[in-house]
């Protein structure tokens, strides 16, 4: 079912994206009275077409780009009576625009469909915490008056990341990340108490342990951030299909009381318990239907990025939604302000990714951040099951991704193309087809290399679990 969640995402997703792209080549191209011949979304073996009265739409069977034919003397003939309307024949201005016109839809796409993300409303953790490790990069930096505080009763928000405000624990990460893939080396973090609302400003708070290249790191907790554990019972929610927990015949709604006679009372109890015993065989007694029952498991494991291996037993939390309300935050905005906050998030990642893609090119990251078509699809699958604003998300982030893609200067990408537009603005003829052929060998090379790269990644990944 899993695998099946994943085609239809990458399908849905990806089909979405990539008619945007075409459909910002075909659109400009009318606008300027080019004739446009062909219009794929797909390529290969076509599954679906239909002849317009001059463009025949295809969909082709390999779901992984598309194209645009124009007419164009490069391809063959053209009547005479249709030379003006030749790809061709038109001017370096025009093309250029031709060209241009995917990748920058797929950018503006982008910014409406965070807008819509922010209009519908994004909901998360609000970043509470009740302690910090006195040791770690937040700890080193408590005032006084912080540390006095009774550890009892004391809970505090983080409110501001820098000069970012953020309302989520998710909110904090991207500043985060944004502050790491920047380069900087320490940020301020203002935080607040929540019962009093005394503010507290942690002065240049190091990132030097938080890791880029490793990211099952968890970077709140190397700060030194203990988030506060929601009080929740060690109800079952999901059980993983095949699963340890599935093998030994628990079931959603099952309520672990103890493991190995160790009782869990809460279900950050019962993960501490399950993560110190990889690959042991626990007994587990818990209640269905008011009745009591033991089973054995034997736990799977899991290894983080540190090479340490913890126990898994391939369960979920059930969350009654009251439960968590006081603990959760939806971050909404009415239009003027959704597009803004869309534009700002777009501008972000844009500006991350490319400077991501710089680091990666000095050798500064690894390429282990490249993704391809499988994890595309396994991300597409989960989001499809997550809900609209986890679509939007994706949806947004990979028309951006696919956007600034194409603006590279690649032979045989867009941004290719336009790098010769450029070169024939200034110089005032064409660039030579010489040039353009050994620069279609390069890219080429380029593509099917950065191709491999990603779909290794994409098997590590899952090898990895």
């Amino acid at each position: 079912m899993t695998i099946l969640w994943s085609i239809l995402g990458f399908i849905v997703v990806m089909g979405i994206v990539v008619t945007i792209h075409e459909w910002g080549h075909y659109q400009v191209a009318r606008w300027f009275n080019i004739k446009v011949k062909v219009f794929s979304i797909g390529f290969g073996k076509s599954i679906y077409e239909k002849q317009g009265e001059e463009t025949c739409f295809k969909i082709g069977l390999i779901p992984l780009g598309g194209y645009v034919r124009f007419l164009d003397e490069a391809e063959g003939p053209v009547a005479k009576e249709e030379l003006a309307r030749a790809f061709n024949r038109q001017s370096v201005y025009k093309r250029f625009a031709v060209v241009a016109a995917g990748p920058v839809v797929n950018l503006v796409f982008a910014v409406l469909i965070f807008s819509v993300m922010y209009l519908v409303g994004v909901s998360g953790l609000k970043p509470i915490f009740n302690n910090v490790t006195l040791d770690s990069p937040v700890g080193t930096v408590l005032p006084p008056a912080f540390i006095q505080q009774p550890e009892s009763d004391a809970a505090w928000s983080v409110v501001e990341v820098g000069e970012e405000q953020v309302y989520s624990w998710q909110m904090v990460h991207q500043a985060l990340l944004k502050a790491k893939v920047h380069n900087e080396e320490a940020v301020d973090l203002t935080v607040e108490r929540i019962d009093t609302g005394e503010k507290t400003i942690l002065k240049q708070v190091s990132l030097r342990t938080l890791d880029l290249n490793k990211p099952e790191q968890n970077w709140l907790q190397l700060l030194g951030f203990a988030p506060f554990d929601i009080p929740l019972p060690p109800l079952l929610g999901s059980v993983l299909p095949d699963g340890p927990a599935s093998q030994a015949g628990l079931l959603p709604q099952d309520e672990i009381i103890a493991i190995n006679d160790a009782l869990t009372p809460q279900w950050m109890d019962l993960v501490k318990k399950i993560q110190k015993k990889p690959n042991q065989t626990v007994q587990v007694r818990y209640i269905r239907d008011n009745a009591l029952y033991t089973t054995s498991v034997v736990l799977g494991q899991k290894r983080l990025s540190s090479g340490e291996f913890v126990g898994q037993m391939g369960i979920g939390v059930y969350v009654a939604p009251e439960r968590l309300k006081p603990y959760t935050v939806v971050i909404q905005y009415g239009v003027i302000e959704a597009v803004q906050q869309g534009y700002q998030r777009s501008v972000d990642l844009f500006n991350m990714s490319l400077v991501m893609l710089q680091r990666m090119f000095f050798g500064d990251v690894s390429l282990q951040h490249l993704s391809g078509p499988i994890s595309i699809a396994q991300f597409s699958g989960q989001a499809m099951q997550s809900g609209l604003v986890t679509f939007l998300g994706l949806l947004g982030l990979i028309s951006l991704s696919i956007g600034l893609l194409n603006l590279l200067p690649i032979p045989i990408l867009d941004g290719g193309h336009l790098v010769y537009y450029l070169i024939e603005m200034v110089k005032g003829t064409p660039v030579s087809v010489q040039v353009m052929e050994i620069g279609q060998r390069i890219g080429i090379v380029l593509i099917i290399g950065l191709t491999f790269v990603a779909l290794f990644n994409d098997f590590l990944r899952i090898s990895n679990g």
